[in-house]
């Protein structure tokens, strides 16, 4: 009699019912690669209009495949440079700029041999609008025009520049505009060139669509090697040449012909607007969450150095919308600064951040660009992110109170914030009719403005050198405190404010 032991077709029914459903002849495993001996298609003319797929199955999807290959990047173009035709002349030309440059660091040498024992200054950087807006007695006014004895024998001149006392100090002019794209009759961009810029522009419109998502900024302000590239991109080729002051001459000079080619290629031009507009906009997006004491120098500086430069950069880059936008964008670099800084400013960490960020000379113009927005009554959204930056630095340093106290305009544009609010709420009060309209005339500004905009009066109040700045407003001050439109908490602010300037 043949028995049988029924416990391997059990086992085996088992094996059966846990092995998955074979759903394609490519299944199973191993699969073995063949390479070709030319991996790159040369001619695709017989294959276009075909569908780059295959059959896949259960275990090729379970893994993230698909049917297509279409999304993979199997290679990149081919960095073939284009010959140059006038590339003898242009180095023609260069060759006595090569001598005179060696000529001048032989001479340099020498004379930093024989002067050893004089002290080295350090340089200073500066735009003519740095020039001509200078505050008195202010850190540029005194770096790039001197002390106040020596501006006094210049007193002719207000708006001039003492060469000698230029060169002695090592101050450079810079222009108030950056270098821009040069202009050619031809485009010469090759085709790996061209290929690349799309897929940087494309892989930096998906971080900043992904910046959008609620969620996505905390995870997003977490990650470092996201902060060191957006730093970098911030400033990328952004640069303000030395101004140049032409002899003077009569003579006319020979202009050299150099032709449409350059000795540098800069075909990144076309996609470095789009880079920086989407840089701006993530770090925009992300900067409530972002806690830049978490990282180290060569993260936080370069996103700092950065935004602070837009913030007071003159150029007409800075301040015009974006090019992408159209003509009725209304939407700059600045203002994507401000926002960003205003959202950084809410954690105190990154407060001493930004206000330790050199120079100080940047820091006083900042002052000044935000004490002019506050008192700009056309533009709201930028006025209320001034407000929220200046309360929050104010309170930040004492000395950062005093540079904005000493602001020409400072206390009388944030009291004329208080009091456009108090005048539009009594407005809505007196014509009921107008809270219905889609767009009231008037709009008054949320508690929560005006608290800020009373604690920044408060951190200048508390510095006793403010006091003397607070003297014309007193009754200002005072009508604002007792007004029954005002917010109790905003009245105990001004109170407090009217009692430390009362102490002096």
């Amino acid at each position: 009699m043949d028995m049988k032991d029924p416990k391997p077709s059990v086992s085996s029914q088992e094996t059966d019912a846990e092995k998955p459903r074979q759903a394609s002849k490519f299944d199973k495993l191993p699969i073995k690669m063949v390479r070709k001996k030319d991996p790159f298609v040369v001619n695709c003319s017989s294959k276009l209009g075909r569908l780059q797929e295959f059959d896949s199955g259960l275990q090729h999807w379970r893994i993230g495949g698909g049917d297509t290959t279409e999304h993979i990047q199997t290679h990149f173009e081919s960095k073939m440079l284009l010959p140059r035709k006038r590339a003898t002349a242009v180095a023609g030309h260069k060759k006595p700029a090569v001598t005179e440059s060696k000529q001048g660091a032989t001479e340099g040498g020498e004379k930093a041999k024989s002067g050893d024992e004089q002290p080295l200054e350090k340089s200073i950087t500066a735009t003519i609008d740095d020039v001509l807006s200078a505050r008195p007695g202010s850190v540029t006014e005194e770096a790039v025009r001197g002390t106040p004895e020596s501006h006094r024998e210049n007193s002719k001149f207000p708006f001039s520049i003492n060469h000698a006392t230029q060169s002695h100090r090592n101050i450079k002019i810079l222009e108030d505009e950056p270098r821009s794209k040069d202009e050619t009759p031809l485009s010469t961009i090759a085709d790996w060139q061209d290929s690349l810029a799309k897929r940087c522009v494309c892989v930096s419109n998906i971080i900043r669509s992904l910046s959008f998502v609620p969620v996505n900024d905390l995870e997003m302000s977490k990650h470092p090697g996201l902060l060191l590239i957006l730093g970098r991109l911030i400033l990328l080729q952004h640069e303000h040449p030395e101004r140049k002051q032409a002899p003077l001459t009569y003579e006319k000079e020979e202009e050299e012909d150099e032709g449409v080619s350059c000795e540098k290629d800069e075909w990144w031009w076309d996609c470095l607007e789009m880079l920086r507009e989407n840089t701006l906009v993530t770090l925009a997006n992300i900067s409530g969450q972002l806690d830049l004491s978490l990282y180290p120098e060569s993260i936080c500086l370069p996103i700092l150095d950065g935004l602070l430069h837009w913030a007071v950069c003159p150029s007409a880059e800075a301040q015009d919308p974006f090019p992408t936008l159209g003509v009725n964008g209304v939407l700059s670099p600045q203002r994507l600064v401000f926002e960003t800084l205003s959202k950084l400013s809410i954690q105190d960490n990154n407060v001493d951040l930004i206000l330790a960020t050199p120079p100080f000379s940047r820091l006083e113009k900042l002052y000044g660009t935000l004490v002019r927005l506050v008192g700009e009554r056309k533009i709201p959204v930028c006025r209320e992110m001034a407000v929220v930056l200046l309360a929050n630095l104010a309170q930040g340093d004492s000395l950062a109170a005093r540079a904005i106290a000493v602001q020409k305009g400072s206390i009388g544009n944030l009291l004329g914030f208080l009091e456009d609010s108090l005048a539009a709420t009594q407005f809505q009060q007196s014509q009921p009719s107008i809270l219905h309209m889609q767009n009231p005339p008037f709009e008054p500004t949320s508690a929560d403005m005006m608290r800020r905009a009373a604690r920044a009066l408060h951190a200048m109040a508390k510095v006793e050198e403010n006091h003397s700045e607070f003297t014309l407003y007193e009754s200002r001050l005072l009508d604002i405190s007792v007004s029954p439109l005002m917010n109790s908490l905003v009245s105990h602010v001004i109170c407090d404010v009217l009692f430390l300037i009362g102490q002096s």
